[in-house]
Formats: structure tokens, sequence, C-alpha cells
């Protein structure tokens, strides 16, 4: 009867230590800090990743939403794709719970020079705008920056979830796509919204960004 008493209290002191050796998963949304080697622009991104076995990937054709604090741009929020070898992104649709969907495009994404001193004139214009497409049609994330930026992120701060997907993905008339429903996180109960939870509070906050509208 001791020895059997003293069996079940040593199995009672493993177990409960298994149990706490077990990993925590880790958060939806993690911070990713981030130096130009050559400028010395900085950036913080807010994104929610892939994970799985304890690390974290992006992969190559996903999108992923994201917050970044930028030294050059500012506050800026959207879609970024993944991989190592990114694709191009195009216009997003956007929605934070039950507010209005939002058409994110990528012609409006920060540019990161200005555009050309030349006067104005008709071939200038035409050049200048060509090279605005070109940019929009290879741009690897789709981005609102300012005053569009801070009102996403507002609607964020007091969201529960978010759906996206790339434009293109929805037909506007016709038989549906499969892409047109792939909106949300891979999960395995399936897609569901991306959790605008406690991670995505305290990556935003970590970022130096305020968390209260302004």
């Amino acid at each position: 009867m001791r020895k059997a008493l003293l069996l079940l209290a040593a199995i009672a002191g493993i177990f409960p230590a298994t149990v706490e050796a077990k990993k925590a998963p880790k958060p939806v949304w993690q911070v990713t800090r981030t130096t130009d080697p050559l400028t010395g622009a900085t950036s913080c991104v807010v994104a929610a990743v892939d994970t799985a076995a304890g690390m974290s990937f992006t992969r190559m054709g996903a999108l992923y939403p994201i917050v970044e604090n930028n030294s050059v741009h500012g506050l800026l929020v959207g879609v970024s794709s993944g991989g190592r070898f990114r694709l191009p992104t195009g216009d997003i649709q956007w929605r934070v719970d039950d507010h209005p969907l939002r058409v994110l495009r990528a012609a409006d994404n920060p540019t990161g020079a200005a555009t050309s001193s030349v006067p104005s004139g008709t071939m200038q214009q035409l050049a200048d705008q060509q090279m605005k497409l070109i940019a929009a049609a290879t741009a690897t994330s789709t981005l609102a920056s300012g005053a569009a930026a801070r009102a996403m992120l507002d609607e964020m701060l007091a969201g529960k979830g978010l759906i996206f997907r790339a434009a293109a993905a929805a037909n506007p008339y016709g038989l549906p796509g499969e892409q047109q429903a792939a909106v949300g996180q891979a999960t395995k109960d399936g897609l569901r919204p991306y959790p605008l939870d406690d991670s995505f509070r305290a990556g935003v906050a970590a970022c130096g960004v305020r968390l209260n509208p302004s």
C-alpha cells in the first residue's frame, strides 16, 4: 500500500512539470524592427504572420496585415506579401467588424521619391502617370498613409476582427472564384477573422504609435 502511494505521489509530481514545460503559443501579432544600412531609415512593423512549431514565418504568395511606424513615411496600415520572393499585392478590399468596406489602392502607396521637377506639361504628366502605374503594378505592399492610415488604425484598435482579400479575387458578377471566400487567418478550425487582440495593441504601442484616437 505504501509503495502504491509513493508511486502515485511520484506520478503527481511528474505530470504538472510536463504541463508547465509546454510552450505557450506565439502571439498572433508580432513586432519586427529594421534599420536600412544605407539610409539609416528605421521601421517598426506589427504583423499577423504564420506560426508553427514555435516558429514565425511568411509564405510566398500569401498576404499579411501590417501596421508600420516608418521614420520616413510615418504611420502605414495595410497589407504586405510574404515569402522570400515577394509578389505584387495589387488593390486590397479591407473590413474591420461591421464597418464599411475600404478599398486600398496600390496607386495610393506612399512614394519613395518626389516627382520630377521638370515643368509640368502634357508629355511630363503622361510620363509621371506611367511611372505611377508601373510602381503600383509591381508594389509588394499596399498601404494607406496619413489620415487614412490613422482612421484604419482607430477602427482596428476598437475592433475585434479583420478580414481582407486582393480586390482582383472578387468577381463583380458571374460564378464566384475560389479566392473570393478566402478571407481571414488560416487556423486549425478553418478561416477566421484576424483577431484584433491584446497582442495587436501591445505591438502597436511597442512601435511607438499612440493608441488613443486623435
